[in-house]
C-alpha cells in the first residue's frame, strides 16, 4: 500500500487502533480506495485517498448532508484528514460496504438478477429524489427560483473554458460546436423542468455496488457536486452502461419531459467538460461520442419545435 505510514498514523489518531493489513478496492479519476482491517470495531473499513483536497473535503460534507436526510445506502463518514506537517495525507475513512461496481460484474445469463438489481438501484434513487427544495442550485451556494437561471451560466462558463483551448487546438471543435447549439437553445429544452430535488452526482454503474455473492444492490458511493435540480438532471449517468437499463427503468417509472433524451446529453457533455476542467484530463474519444448523440438528438428536437 502507498503512503503506508501515514495512514497508519491516521487510523491511530482518529479511531485509536491499528491497521492489520490491507487490499485495493478501486483506482478512480480522483483517488484510490482500500479495504483495511483494523484491531477494533467495526474491525474493517474503507480508506479515500487523494492528491484534491478541496474534493475530498467537499465529498465529506456531500456524503453527511445526504446521509442526515436519507438514506440511500452511502457510506457513514468515520473521519478524514487533510495533508499537514502532522500527517501528509488527504484521507477518509468510512464504513464498509461489501460490494463491487454494477461495471465489474459479468451479467450475462444473469437477467433476473439483473432486473432485481436494477430496480433497487432506482429504488434507491427515487429515495432521494423524494428530499426536496423551493430553489434550484448548489447546496450552500446562491439559490435559484428556476433552474434556467442556475444552469445557464454555469453552462456559459464551461463554453467560456473550452472555446480558447479549440482555438489552440487543445479541445475538440466538434465538441464546442455541439455544445454551442444546445446552449443557444438553452431556454426551450429546459422550459419543463421538474421540481427542485437534491442530487447525488454521480449515480452510474461503477458507483452503485453490488453484493458480488448475490448481485444484490447493497450500495451507492462517491456522490460529487451536491445541489438542488431539476429531477432530470442526473440520470444521463444512468445512459452509460446500458446492459443495466437503469436509464429504461427510470423513464418507465417516472412521467419524464419531452425532450428528455436530449437534456440528458447536453447534460452529460457540460458535466464531462467541467470533470475536465476541475481535473485537467479527460477522454475526448467520450466526448467526442457524447457530442455524435447530441446531433441525433437534436435533429428530432428541431423537427418538434418546427412543427
Amino acid at each position: 500500500m502507498e503512503n503506508s505510514v501515514e495512514i497508519q498514523k491516521a487510523i491511530k489518531k482518529y479511531l485509536n487502533c491499528d491497521m492489520l493489513d490491507s487490499a485495493l478496492l478501486g483506482n478512480g479519476a480522483n483517488g484510490k480506495v482500500y479495504k483495511c482491517n483494523i484491531n477494533k470495531e467495526p474491525f474493517v473499513i474503507a480508506l479515500k485517498v487523494t492528491n484534491y483536497s478541496d474534493m475530498l473535503f467537499k465529498e465529506v460534507n456531500t456524503i453527511n448532508f445526504i446521509n442526515e436526510r436519507v438514506d440511500i445506502k452511502l457510506p457513514k463518514i468515520y473521519f478524514y484528514h487533510l495533508a499537514d506537517n502532522e500527517i501528509n495525507l488527504n484521507i477518509m475513512g468510512m464504513s464498509f460496504i461489501d460490494g463491487v461496481g454494477a461495471d465489474r460484474i459479468n451479467w450475462f445469463c444473469k437477467g433476473k438478477k439483473r432486473r432485481y438489481f436494477t430496480k433497487s438501484a432506482i429504488d434507491n434513487f427515487l429515495q432521494l429524489q423524494k428530499i426536496t427544495n423551493d430553489k434550484y442550485g448548489v447546496v450552500g451556494g446562491e439559490q435559484f427560483d428556476n433552474w434556467i437561471d442556475y444552469y445557464k451560466p454555469f453552462a456559459k462558463a464551461r463554453l467560456d473554458y473550452i472555446i480558447p483551448l479549440a482555438k489552440q487546438r487543445e479541445f475538440p471543435q466538434k465538441v464546442v460546436d455541439s455544445l454551442t447549439k444546445v446552449y443557444d437553445y438553452l431556454d426551450d429544452i429546459l422550459q419543463d423542468g421538474g421540481k427542485p430535488v437534491l442530487t447525488h452526482g454521480d449515480y452510474w454503474a461503477p458507483n452503485l455496488l453490488a453484493s458480488p455473492k448475490t448481485y444484490d444492490f447493497v450500495g451507492c458511493v462517491d456522490p460529487f457536486n451536491l445541489m438542488w435540480a431539476e429531477s432530470e438532471y442526473e440520470i444521463f449517468a444512468m445512459i452509460l452502461y446500458p446492459k443495466l437499463k437503469l436509464y429504461k427503468e427510470y423513464k418507465n417509472r417516472v412521467k419524464t419531459s419531452k425532450f428528455v433524451d436530449l437534456k440528458s446529453r447536453m447534460y452529460s457533455l457540460f458535466s464531462e467538460v467541467y470533470w475536465f476542467e476541475l481535473l485537467g484530463k479527460g477522454s475526448f474519444g467520450f466526448m467526442l461520442w457524447v457530442a455524435k448523440k447530441i446531433e441525433k438528438e437534436f435533429k428530432k428536437f428541431k423537427k418538434i419545435k418546427n412543427k
